[in-house]
């Protein structure tokens, strides 16, 4: 009877599915460009919903993930307001913040209720601890999401990644060095710059009559403390029927500690 029991759990337990995989990382939402209406976003992480900020071609916002490797980007319903026109005298008012109460109570944190939002991306995440998403909004108002890999260690300073979001095969060359993307896929140039210097880079559409339409040719100026990510995504197509691409760069900057400061003699301060 225990010989039956063994097997029959035995049994069971292989025949149990597998957990969902999971992802625990650094999470970056940017836009490929900003709505005409603003869009409130948030993610889907475990059973609770946490609002987060997506800014327009910038990585910098961050918040820390874990939750199912198919991440779920959902947005706030009802909210139909257009995003008012840059003014530039705003951005350097004085506020005329009211001072806070210090005997006030914190204000419990809200906890956002599910019918509240509605479905707006899922993407795929890289098994990566930091993880950066790109949102590209359709003129019918759907949503696309692109994740990639954004850890320092195979993303560098001092390099250049592109990620094709075309469906053409893109080619290329920086400094006489060649490369080539496949259609949807990413990977950093041939090149990383130890020091400060110029580079040349072109890059062009490779078309299926054997052509190629170029996209860009130009010269960048690298540096080994800044990393640029360059997405390249077709938008159309021209009266004489020849693809029509736009490409847009993150750049970001590799934070220095500062030093310490310097005792009278000269020596740093040891705390």
């Amino acid at each position: 009877m225990r010989l039956f029991l063994f097997f029959v759990t035995a049994l069971a337990l292989s025949a149990a599915p597998e957990p969902p995989p999971e992802r625990k990382c650094t999470l970056r939402l940017a836009w490929w460009a900003n709505p005409a209406e603003r869009v409130e976003l948030a993610i889907v992480q475990g059973k609770e919903i946490v609002p987060v900020v997506a800014l327009e071609m910038n990585l910098d916002l961050s918040k820390d993930y874990r939750g199912a490797a198919q991440l779920t980007i959902v947005r706030k319903k009802g909210v139909n307001e257009k995003i008012a026109a840059f003014d530039p005298d705003k951005l350097y008012a004085q506020p005329t913040t009211p001072k806070p109460d210090p005997k006030a109570k914190p204000e419990p944190a809200k906890k956002e209720k599910a019918d509240e939002w509605a479905a707006f991306a899922t993407v795929a995440l890289p098994d990566s601890p930091d993880v950066g998403v790109l949102l590209l909004m359709a003129p019918d108002g759907s949503c696309a999401g692109r994740a990639f890999d954004y850890e320092t260690g195979r993303f560098p300073f001092g390099s250049i990644r592109i990620v094709n979001l075309s469906a053409m095969t893109l080619a290329g060359e920086i400094d006489t060095k060649g490369f080539r993307l496949a259609p949807g896929s990413s990977d950093l140039l041939p090149v990383v710059f130890r020091e400060r210097q110029t580079s040349h880079i072109k890059l062009a559409a490779l078309l299926p009559n054997d052509g190629f339409e170029p996209i860009l040719g130009t010269k960048i100026a690298g540096r080994p403390n800044r990393r640029s990510l360059v997405f390249v995504l077709q938008t159309g197509v021209s009266t004489e029927g020849r693809p029509l691409f736009e490409s847009r760069s993150i750049e970001s900057v590799e934070t220095v500690a500062p030093a310490p400061p310097a005792s009278p003699a000269g020596k740093p301060v040891v705390k």
